[in-house]
C-alpha cells in the first residue's frame, strides 16, 4: 500500500481517495485489528462541523464494530476534547474526523493512542500494510451522540485555570471559524467572566475555515476594532490553533503567544530547564527575545507531533508553531486552541494591562514561497540549487538563514529566507524558488 499518512494524519478531498468508502471502511476493520477491540474499552469518534464528516465516519465506525469493536460516539468535539477525554482512561483510542484548518471541501483521520497523543508512525505503517487484506465491512450504524463529552471536555478547560474566572473584565471576540468549537468557545469565555462577541459560530457544512478562523483573522480584527474589544481569539476548524488579536486588531501569532506565555511561566518557575521548543519555522526574533529572558529556543521540524516529540526530548513545558498549535505539558499533550488563548489572555488579565502588551516580539524581515513541484529530490543534490543556496547562505552568514523543505502532505517545495536587509532576502528567495520551479517541476508555479 502507499503511504496515506502525512504529518497530520490521513488528509484529501472528501470521498475521493484515500478518503473513499472502500478506503474508509478498510481503516475501521484494520484499526480493529491493530487495536484488538473486540471486548476492549471503546473508540472515541468524534469530527468536525464540514458535510462529509458524519458519512466518513459512519463508514469507519461500521467497519470496526463489525470486526468487533465498540463505538463512543462524540459527534462534534473539538481535536482537543477527545485528546482530554482519551487522557481520562476510559476509551481505547480515539479518531477525529477533520481537516482541521483545510477548505470544507477537504477532510480528515486522525488517530489517536490512548494517551491523547497522534499515535506514532511505525502504528501509521502498520495501519497501511493491515489495509492491503482488510474487509470494507459494513455493520451497525453510529451509535447515539453522548452530548455528555462536551460537558467533560469543559469541566477539564475549567480544571486548567483552577475552577477560577480570570477573564473577567475583559471583552473578547471569538472567532470559531465556523468549526468544531462553535457551540462551546462563546460559553466557555463567558463562564470564565469574559463579555464576548461570537462570530463566524454558525457551521453550515460547507462555510468552515471561509475567509474566518486561525488562517484569515482580518475579519476578527476588524471586529475587535469596531466593538471597541479588549482583544479577539481565532481558532481553526478542529479548534487545535489558536491566533489573538490585541485591542488595535494587532494579530498575535503562535511566536507572539509563545513569547508572552513563556515569560510568564518562567516567572512563575513553571518552565523547567528555561526552554521552550519552536519549529525551523518561527522567527528569528523569537529566539532572540527569549534570549534576552535567559530562554533557550529548542527547534524542531514543523508539525504538532514534531513539537511534541522535541518537548519530551528537551523535558521543555512549552513548544508551538507560528500557526498558533500551541501545547504547554502542564495542562495537556496537544494544541488546544481554547486552553491557550483563555491562559495567554488570563496574563493580561491578571496584570491589568492591555493585550497589546503582552509582546513586544521585534520580528526579521521573512519571506516564505511555494513551489509546484513534480518530484522531490534532495535540494543538495540538484546542482543549480544547490549552488544558489550555498552563495544566499555565505551573503547572510551571521544575518539571517535559509530553509528549504518539502510539504509533508502536498506536492510543494517551501522557500523560506530571513535576514536583515528585505531587498536581499526577497531576491534570494525568488531566485532560490525559480530555480527549484526550473530543475523540478512547472517553472510558472512559484507563489508566496
Amino acid at each position: 500500500m502507499p503511504k496515506l499518512f502525512g504529518t497530520d494524519g490521513m488528509r484529501g478531498r472528501a470521498f475521493e481517495a484515500p478518503l473513499d468508502e472502500g478506503t474508509v471502511r478498510r481503516l475501521g476493520t484494520a484499526l480493529a485489528e491493530e487495536l484488538g477491540g473486540a471486548n476492549a474499552a471503546p473508540l472515541l469518534l468524534a469530527g468536525d462541523t464540514r458535510g462529509s464528516t458524519t458519512l466518513l465516519a459512519s463508514w469507519l465506525g461500521e467497519a470496526y464494530q463489525a470486526a468487533g469493536g465498540r463505538i463512543v460516539w462524540g459527534g462534534v468535539l473539538p481535536t482537543p476534547a477527545v485528546s482530554h477525554l482519551l487522557r481520562e482512561g476510559s476509551f481505547l483510542a480515539g479518531v477525529v474526523i477533520s481537516a482541521s484548518h483545510n477548505p470544507a471541501d477537504d477532510n480528515g483521520i486522525k488517530v489517536l493512542s490512548r494517551t491523547g497523543e497522534k499515535v506514532p508512525d511505525a502504528m501509521e505503517r502498520r495501519l497501511e500494510a493491515r489495509l492491503s487484506s482488510a474487509t470494507a465491512h459494513h455493520g451497525p450504524g453510529l451509535p447515539e451522540c453522548d452530548t455528555r463529552l462536551a460537558e467533560r471536555y469543559l469541566e477539564v478547560l475549567h480544571r486548567s485555570h483552577g475552577n477560577r474566572r480570570p477573564l473577567r473584565g475583559l471583552h473578547v471576540v471569538v472567532d470559531a471559524a465556523h468549526g468544531a468549537a462553535y457551540g462551546l468557545a462563546g460559553r466557555y469565555l463567558e463562564e470564565l467572566g469574559a463579555r464576548v462577541t461570537a462570530i463566524f459560530d454558525r457551521p453550515d457544512g460547507t462555510n468552515i475555515n471561509a475567509d474566518c478562523g486561525a488562517t484569515s483573522p482580518e475579519l476578527l480584527a476588524h471586529a475587535v476594532v469596531t466593538a471597541g474589544a479588549d482583544a479577539g481569539l481565532a481558532l481553526d476548524g478542529d479548534a487545535d490553533r489558536a491566533v489573538l488579536t490585541d485591542e488595535h486588531g494587532k494579530v498575535l501569532d503562535g511566536d507572539d503567544i509563545l513569547l508572552a506565555w513563556g515569560r510568564q511561566l518562567a516567572a512563575d518557575d513553571r518552565l523547567p530547564g528555561r526552554r521552550i521548543v519552536a519549529t525551523v519555522m518561527s522567527n528569528f526574533g523569537l529566539e532572540k527575545a527569549l534570549a534576552t529572558e535567559g530562554i533557550e529556543l529548542n527547534r524542531c521540524q514543523v508539525g504538532d507531533r514534531a513539537v511534541w516529540e522535541a518537548m519530551r526530548h528537551h523535558g521543555a513545558a512549552l513548544g508551538g508553531e507560528q500557526s498558533g498549535h500551541i501545547i504547554c505539558s502542564h495542562h495537556g499533550v496537544t494544541g488546544d486552541g481554547l486552553l491557550t488563548g483563555t491562559h495567554v489572555l488570563a496574563i493580561a488579565a491578571a496584570s491589568g494591562r492591555p493585550v497589546s502588551e503582552l509582546s513586544d516580539l521585534e520580528r526579521m524581515p521573512q519571506v516564505l514561497l511555494n513551489v509546484r513541484v513534480a518530484r522531490k529530490v534532495p535540494f543538495t543534490d540538484v546542482g543549480p540549487v544547490k549552488e544558489l543556496l550555498d552563495q544566499l547562505q555565505a551573503e547572510l552568514e551571521g544575518r539571517g538563514r535559509v530553509l528549504l523543505r518539502y510539504s509533508g502532505t502536498e506536492r510543494l517545495a517551501r522557500v523560506m529566507v530571513e535576514g536583515e536587509d528585505e531587498q536581499l532576502i526577497r531576491v534570494g528567495a525568488e531566485r532560490l524558488a525559480q530555480a527549484i520551479a526550473r530543475e523540478l517541476g512547472n517553472p510558472r508555479a512559484v507563489n508566496a
